[in-house]
């Protein structure tokens, strides 16, 4: 079924099939996210989102961010609770999430209005909030679901390097993909054989904090999240709030470490998690947005020619 061809009574519909007996008000689209299809709904318990995906119909890849949600709540993290999950909608042929809608405003669209002051606050719930997470440990690394399970962080870490790169272009970078490999599996290699398996995000930038007068309300989507090294979230994290904030970012640490304490070797991992961010974020646009990705290959290159 084409997104042209999902009209609200359809998904009402869906929605009745997924949670019995609701009563349904009123329903409308949102206009938002690149994954999935999203309505709010009005209902007699309340506004609740529905949500489908468009590019991963794998219903264990919603059955996998419902665990994720959980694990973090377990954590003290605000998130989403969930109300209904069908594996494949007999009205909508695809997976189908019915959640609580939390009602606020993305930070990314109140981030212009924020003065200093209240971007600094923000800074350090935000730091508390991904310290929370990444305080809660797994029993492996890999897949909250059990599907994918590595026994230490470095044979997890070469695990992924290697699914990237087999995704990536021979010629993505200037020393080809036989010298990239080397050069991210050496950097692996330093990486300390000790580091325990963190709950991670894998998706953390602005658009996914709810704020609701002013504070953080609500962490989104963790359709990306795994039992991982936690470093892997600086990533996305630095790119999108702190590459235009940079006076944030000292104290997002701070409020970081005081729940997630900082190792010694904290700088080193996330140079590695930036440029595995930089690896995950050239394939991906290469294959849906080709436009986005010399800014990932450029930032590829530089990490690669400070390892030399």
């Amino acid at each position: 079924m084409t997104e042209e061809t999902i009209g609200t009574d359809v998904v009402r519909s869906a929605l009745v099939e997924a949670c019995p007996g609701i009563r349904v008000a009123d329903i409308r689209r949102l206009d938002v996210g690149y994954t999935s299809r999203q309505w709010v709904a009005d209902t007699d318990e309340g506004p609740l989102l529905v949500k489908t995906p468009m590019r991963d119909t794998d219903p264990e890849h919603l059955r996998r961010l419902v665990a994720t949600t959980r694990r973090a709540a377990e954590g003290g993290v605000p998130v989403v609770r969930f109300r209904a999950f069908v594996p494949r909608s007999t009205v909508l042929a695809a997976p189908l999430l019915v959640q609580e809608y939390q009602d606020g405003t993305p930070a990314d669209e109140a981030w212009e209005a924020m003065d200093f002051d209240r971007r600094m606050r923000f800074a350090g719930e935000l730091g508390h909030l991904v310290g929370r997470i990444h305080s809660c440990s797994g029993p492996w690394f890999g897949d909250v679901l059990g599907s994918g399970k590595y026994p230490d962080i470095q044979t997890f870490l070469h695990a992924l390097v290697d699914s990237r790169l087999a995704e990536a272009p021979e010629d993505l970078t200037s020393i080809g993909r036989v010298g990239l490999s080397a050069a991210i599996h050496r950097a692996v290699d330093a990486v300390h054989p000790e580091g325990a398996p963190s709950l991670t995000h894998g998706d953390l930038w602005r658009p996914n904090v709810v704020l609701r007068e002013g504070r953080i309300a609500c962490l989104l989507d963790f359709e990306h999240g795994c039992y991982s090294d936690r470093f892997l979230d600086f990533g996305k994290l630095d790119e999108h709030v702190f590459t235009d904030f940079p006076e944030g970012r000292a104290v997002f640490l701070d409020a970081y470490d005081e729940v997630c304490a900082l190792p010694d070797d904290w700088e080193s991992r996330v140079r590695l998690g930036h440029a595995l961010h930089a690896l995950s974020m050239s394939v991906y646009f290469l294959r849906w947005t080709p436009r986005w990705a010399p800014q990932y290959v450029r930032e590829l290159e530089e990490w690669v020619n400070t390892q030399a």
